[in-house]
């Protein structure tokens, strides 16, 4: 998989829908940061890693990648954590190049969300450290089942779990043995919101495959599934569309191909302004089929 985003800290402002321009930056473009400003226009930051300094009269919202490498955002990647104005923050899939929930790039996380259960997005393995290993073949090398870096990252910081379908209750079980409250694990219905910290996180369909594996379940069943070829059902996979508070609007595909909802929900109902996807082109959507259609949403493409 091509690098596809090597910005690590972006601050992105609400705009006028009307104001924005349909932009999607190249496989191969160069590491910066970016501040979406309110009359659509982007500003290069100094270098890459800091945030760009956006309108006066304006408050961004903070948007980190969390790669395993420092200037680096790579093809194992996953987690990043979006920043509300009012300092609501959330780890959207932590994967496994998070160092768990003593990695000090995390700071406070109010959130934790799961597109789905695969353990390149929930967890199954993290680095110790960050730079460990290389870009294309990171250190991967502390085990996180049965439990999952996403769920030990939630306990650990106290904070929420909001994700669709039956992840939720699959979670809550797993943060309660992991020391936590099984009751942080949230469930939001596919098309419903739920309120955190100012932000309103709804959750949409994603199309994907959603197999637990049996290394995330103890005991003997988890050991007849892997023994099998076999995985556990845990309910759909997981879109978001994040609301926050300076009116921003975010949709966070998750691993999917592109659906019908990416038109009629994310960019018609929505009008997302900020769209991240997931492009694999064998597992996911390739780069050839833009799921937003430019007639249809404002969004910027990341």
């Amino acid at each position: 998989m091509k690098r596809l985003l090597a910005a690590l800290a972006v601050t992105v402002f609400a705009a006028p829908a009307a104001a924005q321009s349909d932009t999607e930056a190249p496989a191969a473009e160069q590491p910066r940061s970016e501040s979406a400003s309110p009359d659509g226009a982007s500003e290069d930051a100094a270098e890459a890693g800091t945030t760009a300094s956006g309108t006066s009269s304006s408050v961004g919202v903070k948007v980190t990648a969390l790669g395993s490498h420092d200037g680096e955002f790579c093809a194992r990647d996953r987690a990043m954590v979006f920043e509300d104005p009012n300092g609501t923050r959330i780890l959207y899939d932590a994967g496994r190049t998070v160092a768990g929930a003593n990695d000090e790039r995390l700071g406070e996380i109010d959130v934790v969300l799961v597109s789905h259960v695969h353990g390149d997005h929930l967890g199954d393995q993290r680095i110790e450290s960050v730079n460990a290993g290389t870009c294309d073949a990171p250190e991967t090398n502390v085990s996180t089942t049965p439990n999952s870096n996403s769920v030990e990252i939630a306990v650990g910081k106290d904070a929420q779990m909001v994700t669709g379908s039956e992840m939720a209750s699959f979670l809550g079980k797993k943060m309660e043995a992991a020391g936590g409250d099984p009751k942080a694990s949230q469930l939001v219905r596919f098309g419903a919101s739920v309120d955190v910290g100012g932000v309103a996180i709804t959750t949409v369909p994603a199309v994907h495959s959603n197999g637990l594996s049996g290394d995330f379940i103890d005991g003997p069943l988890g050991e007849h599934l892997k023994t099998a070829g076999l995985n556990a059902y845990v309910g759909q996979p997981t879109g978001y569309v994040l609301t926050f508070s300076n009116g921003l609007s975010v949709y966070l595909s998750g691993d999917t191909g592109v659906t019908a909802e990416q038109e009629t929900v994310v960019g018609q109902q929505y009008g997302v302004q900020l769209a991240v996807i997931n492009i694999g082109d064998t597992y996911t959507t390739g780069p050839r089929k833009p799921p937003l259609s430019s007639t249809t949403s404002s969004s910027r493409r990341v």
